[in-house]
């Protein structure tokens, strides 16, 4: 069962990647967009602005997607500590909610604040998240099939503490 979780989340990783990727890029060409539009000649349209309020828009949107994404990686690192038994799952699962929570904390900040810290400063961020889960979960995956085999064949429960981290 939680081979599959594991497995959710190596897809999640990857879809958060590029979803981050298109964000970055739209949110980066909604503030260039501001930008020039500050710019524009003194005709009779000049008074409106083109580009207002879109990057911040985009922001917000992208740190209420990336919450989903935080939150799926703090449950499957939870089922991770509670369904697998190996010392190395354990440790990647308390180092990956650790880091969950703290960027979680920084996507609030952004979303508080989409006009002073935008997606495309962040995102970059966000992005060594996606490689850092995506490590983790494929570790996970390891130690859960490592984990169901010792169940199967019955091993002793001091012999299944055993594993990565005490090579």
């Amino acid at each position: 069962m939680n081979k599959a979780f594991y497995i959710i989340g190596i897809v999640f990783a990857i879809i958060f990647f590029f979803v981050c990727g298109f964000y970055i890029a739209d949110v980066n060409s909604a503030r260039s967009l501001e930008i020039l539009s500050s710019y524009s000649s003194y005709d009779s349209y000049s008074s409106y602005s083109y580009g207002s309020g879109i990057a911040e828009s985009l922001t917000e949107e992208a740190g209420m997607i990336s919450i989903f994404f935080f939150l799926s990686f703090m449950v499957i690192d939870l089922l991770g500590l509670m369904k697998v038994k190996t010392k190395t799952t354990k440790v990647m699962a308390i180092i990956g909610l650790a880091i969950s929570a703290l960027f979680l904390l920084w996507d609030f900040a952004m979303i508080s604040s989409p006009g002073s810290m935008s997606f495309d400063e962040v995102g970059m961020g966000f992005l060594l998240y996606c490689f850092i889960m995506l490590a983790f979960c494929i570790v996970g995956l390891v130690q859960s099939v490592q984990y169901a085999k010792m169940l199967k064949t019955g091993v002793t429960a001091g012999n299944s503490e055993s594993d990565i981290l005490d090579s």
